[in-house]
């Protein structure tokens, strides 16, 4: 198998387990989400249950608290029926004491004779809940007939602040309705937590009343507005919990002391995110993964293919070996040759002579020599190969003419050769093509190319008047 199907074989199984360990990732998430999510939105609806229990319980005790104190029930009892001034400065310095005693962001009286609006301030205005819409709230209370209730409106000296106010009855002690006195707090703390929760659970936070009128939101355009889910608000104390479409949810829970409902509505936002995050997560391991093996089988790939490769190499010579000359035989010898197939095999003349006579050094040299000489003509034809010590071969494509013209080169280039410890190269050669002797095979080739070398390398010795492989004494 090679390289690249190798690559490509691991990446399939890289890429199968992401998706697999993705799919089971999600999967057991979303199992989890739909199990921990009831168990999740209780917690939210206790720990916001408690806060605002916390932040609206005073200024509903000290406005039931007013509603009680003899001052404030003489003060209305005996109120000049203009709103005179000395009623004015009574009620002011009063109220300003309950305000800045408890740290509200408002305190005030109206009275059910005058229907003068006092407060901390002074006389702020006279109400009317048939003109002014701001002023439906006193007419609701009173026909309400309870003893207190909360409702949410933007104070009108507080820059229109989120305020919450706390309403009480003022009656005498034969049970006259004398007018409404109460706090207004702003609802700061509550107001970050929500916001807080909002982003980090993907919900939204609701105060709504029990004719299901939101109170209480972050976005304070819904304030006022009937809540548009349809959640039975019951007075249990235990939660109300309801699926919605999809992975939206929402849950209920009524805060008995207030007379309001706790609304949570979860968008599945929080279950969306957790999902992607899981799938973001495997993303970049996946990318990661691929990564690192894509380079650590460039590495595995390049290191094989150098050790293959110095396999195939004589380390002397740099050209292939006998063992990269025995294996490209044989495919050769199931293949059928082309018409421009050439055997060539080449012997360098006198290897023993240089080695007694100037020592193996320069024996070396002469071989690399003739390697040089052959490597340079014949490669850009084929393959050559060193076969033996002074034994070379190849296998090429080439036309009878440019065989005549590689002989003729490489003649040329031995015997421009010069070398450290050498002055002369001679190489004797053989070839055999398919278009000089059709029809035969391989080994038939290079039998004939080996008796041909051997007869060119027999007549430069009987030139030269050498005798083969007889040292110089």
């Amino acid at each position: 198998m090679n390289g690249r199907k190798i690559t490509r074989l691991a990446f399939a199984i890289v890429i199968l387990s992401f998706v697999l360990s993705t799919f089971v990732s999600i999967w057991s998430l979303r199992l989890m989400a739909d199990q921990n999510r009831r168990d999740l939105a209780r917690a939210l609806a206790f720990r916001i249950y408690d806060s605002i229990k916390s932040e609206l319980s005073e200024p509903l005790t000290v406005s039931r608290s007013m509603a009680r104190d003899p001052f404030l029930i003489k003060a209305l009892k005996e109120e000049d029926p203009s709103c005179g001034a000395s009623s004015e400065q009574a009620l002011a310095r009063y109220l300003t004491a309950q305000k800045n005693a408890f740290g509200f962001e408002a305190s005030f009286a109206v009275s059910a004779a005058t229907m003068c609006y006092y407060s901390y301030g002074g006389i702020n205005k006279r109400i009317d809940p048939a003109a002014d819409e701001q002023d439906k709230w006193y007419d609701a209370f009173v026909s309400s007939g309870k003893p207190y209730d909360l409702n949410s409106d933007r104070d009108e000296l507080s820059q229109g602040r989120w305020t919450v106010f706390a309403n009480a009855r003022v009656e005498d002690e034969n049970g006259n309705f004398l007018g409404v006195c109460g706090a207004g707090a702003r609802m700061t703390g509550n107001h970050d937590l929500f916001v807080s929760l909002e982003r980090a659970y993907g919900v939204r936070i609701s105060l709504v009343n029990s004719a299901g009128v939101i109170e209480v939101d972050t976005a304070e355009n819904r304030i006022g507005q009937q809540y548009p889910l349809n959640i039975p608000l019951g007075d249990s104390r235990d939660c109300i919990y309801r699926d919605l479409d999809g992975d939206r949810f929402a849950v209920a829970k009524y805060i008995d002391n207030l007379g309001w409902h706790l609304v949570i509505e979860s968008d599945g936002s929080a279950v969306k995110k957790e999902l992607m995050n899981v799938l973001f997560l495997n993303v970049a391991l996946c990318v990661i993964v691929l990564i690192i093996m894509l380079l650590a089988i460039r590495i595995i790939i390049a290191r094989t293919r150098a050790l293959a490769s110095a396999s195939f190499i004589d380390q002397q010579t740099e050209l292939m070996n006998r063992r990269a000359y025995e294996e490209t035989k044989a495919r050769l010898e199931h293949l059928s040759l082309e018409e421009n197939f050439v055997y060539l095999t080449a012997d360098v003349n006198g290897l023993k002579e240089v080695n007694d006579a100037r020592g193996h050094a320069a024996g070396d040299e002469l071989i690399r020599g003739a390697a040089d000489c052959l490597r340079e003509t014949l490669e850009p034809y084929g393959e050559v190969f060193r076969i033996g010590g002074d034994e070379f071969a190849a296998f090429l494509h080439l036309s009878e003419s440019q065989l005549a013209h590689v002989m003729a080169e490489l003649l040329r280039i031995a015997a421009d050769f010069r070398g450290d410890n050498i002055t002369e190269l001679s190489i004797s050669c053989g070839s055999a093509g398919v278009r000089e002797f059709p029809g035969e095979d391989l080994s038939r080739l290079i039998r004939i190319a080996d008796d041909r070398m051997y007869a060119e390398k027999k007549e430069y010795y009987r030139r030269t008047g050498r005798e083969r492989r007889q040292a110089r004494q």
